[in-house]
C-alpha cells in the first residue's frame, strides 16, 4: 500500500516549500553541471544531500567572457544550473562618485548592468541554445533593505534592492523566452527561509549578493577585541538555504519529468471544502469558509487552470448542496469546474470508483481528499495506489500549490480546456450506451487532422511533449523523452506525428503521436478521451499509407510496462504481425480502416528519411 506522510505544519525543512507529500518514487539524477562564480561552487558541492549518489561539475563564470567548455561530453548532464555573479552586472564601484540628485547617471548604470547581464546569460547558455541542455537559472538575492532610508523612494534605480530586483526582472524574462530554461528563485528562497538568516548584506557589500559564511573571521583575531563568528550570534539557516535551492531543482525536475503526476484531486465537501456539515446549518456563517476553507478553494481553482481536473465524491444530498452551493462558494469555485460530481449516499470507494472509470483514469494518478480518516482509509485499501491528504486541514494547501507532482513546465490549451473536453466525454459516453457501436461512430462526425512536428519551435510541439511524458495507459513503451533527446531525435531525421481530433461533442485538441524515425515507428501514445473512437486505427493507418508508398515495410516496437494493458494488441489490430523481436507491416498487407473518420493531412507531409 503507498502511504502519504503528512508533512507537519511547522517544518522547516527544505521540503516543506517542494513537498514530497506525492512522490511515490525517487528523482533520480546522474550528473549535473553548474556554472557560475565561488557562490555556485559551494552550491554544487551538496547535490548528493537531495540526489543520493548525483555528482556535479562545476564551471567557473564569473565575467561577461566566453564559457568553457564543460568537462564531459554534455549527454552526460541531466541539466545545468546557473548562478551568475551579482558584482559582475553590478560592480562595487559602479556608482561611485555619483550625486544623489543625478537621476540621469544611477538610469544610465540600470541600462548597462541591464545589457551586461543579458550578455551574460546568453555566453552562459551556449549548451541550452546548442544542446537543448535543461537549465536551471537563479536569480539574485535582493538586498534587505533601502541603503537611502526607509523614508526615500523604493522604486528608485538610487535604492540597490530596487535596482537587483529590476536585474530579476531580466533574469525572468530571459527564461520565459528561451526553450527548456527556467527561473531557480533564489531570491524568493531567501524570503522563504528569512534573509537575515541568510543573506550577507548585513556585513558586506550590497553587490556581493551571496549567502552568509564565517570566511573571514580568521583575518581579524588579532584585534583588541576580536569578533566572534556570526554562527555564534545569529540563528545562520545557509545550509537550510542551500538544500532549499537544490530541493528547488528536484521539485522542477519531477515536474517537467512528470514523476508521478496527479492528474485528478477528488474532493470530499463537509469539513473538508468548509466547515461543518453544510445541508445541516440552519443559516450560512462567515466562519463556514473563511480561514483554510477559502485557501483551500483557491488552490483547487489554481488547479484547474494547470489542467488538473477536479471531481467531488461526497456524502450529502445532491439537490442540498446544488441549492447552497451558489450561497457559499459562489464565483469562487462553480460547481462547473468539476469534471465529474457525485454527491449521493454511496461509498466513497464506490464513487471514486465511477469517477476514475468516467475520466479513464489510473488510481496512481489521482489525488483523494477527506477530512475522515476511516473515509481515506476505505480508498486507499479499494486503491493501494491513491494518495490521500485530509488529516492535517492547515498543510492542504500548501500541498496542492507547491508538490511538483501538481505542476507542469507548460500549460498547453489543451491543458487548460481538460475539465470541459472531459465534460463532453463523459456526455458522449451517456449517449454511446443507447446505440449500436457502429451506430454511433457514425454519429459523432469524427475528424482528425494530422501534422508533422520536426523541432521544438513548432507551435504543438509542447502539447505533444506533455502527452509522450504524461501518457501511461495508451502508450507503447511508456518511455519518457527529455528535450535533449528529442532534440537529437529531429536533428537524425525523425519527427513526431501528431493528430488532432474532433467531433460534435468538442474539440479534443492534440491527442495523439506517434514518434517516427525513417521507417520505424518508435512510440505511438494516444490520451485516453479518445479511447473506443478507433482514433489509433486511423492514425496507424496514415502513418502505414505514407511510409509504405516509399519503404518496403513499417517496423513498431513495443514495450509492455504496468499500465499499458489497453494498447497492447494495438499493432495486431492494426495488421502488424510479430516476429519475436519486433512488430512488421509490409505495403502487400491490409491498412487498417476507420471508415467513420474524416482524415486531413497538413499540407506539408511527412517524408520518411
Amino acid at each position: 500500500m503507498q502511504h502519504v506522510t503528512q508533512a507537519a505544519y511547522r517544518n522547516l525543512s527544505p521540503d516543506f516549500r517542494a513537498p514530497l507529500d506525492l512522490a511515490l518514487t525517487q528523482t533520480v539524477v546522474r550528473r549535473a553541471l553548474v556554472v557560475g562564480s565561488c557562490f555556485a561552487e559551494g552550491f554544487s558541492w551538496s547535490i548528493d544531500k537531495t540526489f543520493p549518489g548525483a555528482e556535479a561539475d562545476f564551471l567557473l563564470f564569473n565575467n561577461a567572457g566566453d564559457i568553457p567548455a564543460p568537462p564531459r561530453p554534455v549527454a552526460e548532464y541531466d541539466f545545468q544550473v546557473t548562478v551568475l555573479p551579482l558584482r559582475t552586472v553590478m560592480p562595487q564601484g559602479l556608482f561611485a562618485g555619483l550625486q544623489w540628485n543625478d537621476q540621469q547617471a544611477f538610469a544610465e548604470r540600470l541600462l548597462w548592468s541591464e545589457e551586461t547581464l543579458r550578455h551574460m546569460l546568453e555566453a552562459s547558455h551556449g549548451l541550452n541554445a546548442e544542446h537543448k541542455l535543461t537549465t536551471f537559472v537563479s536569480n539574485f538575492l535582493c538586498p534587505q533593505s533601502n541603503s537611502m532610508g526607509r523614508l526615500l523612494a523604493y522604486n528608485d534605480p538610487r535604492n540597490p534592492a530596487w535596482y537587483v530586483r529590476r536585474l530579476n526582472d531580466i533574469v525572468a524574462e530571459f527564461c520565459a523566452t528561451r526553450p527548456n530554461a527556467y527561473l531557480l528563485n533564489a531570491d524568493e528562497l531567501a524570503s522563504h527561509i528569512g534573509r537575515r538568516h541568510v543573506q550577507d548584506d548585513i556585513v558586506v557589500i550590497n553587490s556581493h549578493g551571496a549567502y552568509i559564511d564565517d570566511w573571514d573571521v580568521r583575518f581579524d583575531q588579532d584585534r583588541l577585541h576580536p569578533p566572534k563568528p556570526l554562527k555564534e550570534d545569529m540563528n545562520l539557516r545557509t545550509d537550510d538555504f542551500i538544500d532549499g535551492l537544490w530541493a528547488d531543482v528536484r521539485a522542477m525536475v519531477r515536474s517537467l519529468r512528470q514523476q508521478d503526476s496527479v492528474k485528478i484531486v477528488i474532493c470530499d465537501l463537509d469539513d473538508t471544502l468548509w466547515r461543518g456539515v453544510l445541508a445541516e446549518e440552519a443559516e450560512i456563517r462567515l466562519e463556514i469558509i473563511e480561514g483554510w476553507p477559502l485557501g483551500v478553494i483557491e488552490a483547487l481553482s489554481f488547479l484547474k487552470r494547470r489542467g488538473v481536473l477536479l471531481a467531488i465524491a461526497s456524502k450529502n444530498s445532491e439537490e442540498r448542496i446544488r441549492d447552497l452551493w451558489p450561497s457559499v462558494i459562489n464565483n469562487r469555485l462553480p460547481l462547473s469546474s468539476f469534471a465529474t460530481i457525485k454527491i449521493n449516499w454511496n461509498s466513497k470507494a464506490e464513487n471514486v470508483d465511477a469517477i476514475l472509470q468516467e475520466v479513464n483514469l489510473l488510481p496512481r494518478n489521482a489525488l483523494f481528499i477527506d477530512d475522515n480518516p476511516a473515509e481515506r482509509s476505505l480508498v486507499q485499501e479499494a486503491f493501494p495506489e491513491i494518495r490521500t491528504l485530509g488529516a492535517d486541514l492547515y498543510s492542504i494547501r500548501r500541498i496542492l500549490m507547491w508538490a511538483p507532482e501538481l505542476q507542469a513546465g507548460e500549460i498547453t490549451d489543451e491543458s487548460a480546456r481538460r475539465t470541459e473536453m472531459i465534460q463532453s466525454q463523459i456526455e458522449r459516453e451517456k449517449i454511446r450506451t443507447t446505440m449500436s457501436r457502429v451506430e454511433f461512430l457514425e454519429s459523432l462526425n469524427v475528424r482528425i487532422n494530422q501534422f508533422s512536428i520536426r523541432n521544438i519551435r513548432h507551435p504543438s510541439f509542447a502539447r505533444a511533449f506533455e502527452l509522450i511524458n504524461k501518457s501511461n495507459q495508451f502508450n507503447t513503451t511508456g518511455i519518457r523523452w527529455s528535450q535533449e533527446q528529442v532534440d537529437r531525435h529531429f536533428e537524425a531525421g525523425g519527427s513526431f506525428e501528431a493528430f488532432h481530433v474532433e467531433d460534435r461533442f468538442t474539440d479534443y485538441g492534440l491527442v495523439a503521436v506517434a514518434i517516427l524515425s525513417a521507417n520505424r515507428l518508435e512510440q505511438f501514445v494516444m490520451s485516453c478521451r479518445v479511447i473506443g473512437l478507433d482514433v489509433e486505427l486511423a492514425a496507424i493507418g496514415s502513418l502505414a499509407q505514407t511510409v509504405l508508398g516509399v519503404c518496403d515495410e513499417l517496423t513498431a516496437g513495443f514495450v509492455e510496462t504496468q499500465q499499458n494493458i489497453i494498447c497492447r494488441d494495438l499493432y495486431s489490430r492494426c495488421g502488424f504481425r510479430f516476429d519475436g523481436t519486433i512488430w512488421r507491416i509490409s505495403s502487400r498487407s491490409a491498412l487498417p480502416q476507420a471508415d467513420h473518420v474524416t482524415f486531413r493531412r497538413a499540407l506539408e507531409e511527412m517524408v520518411p528519411g
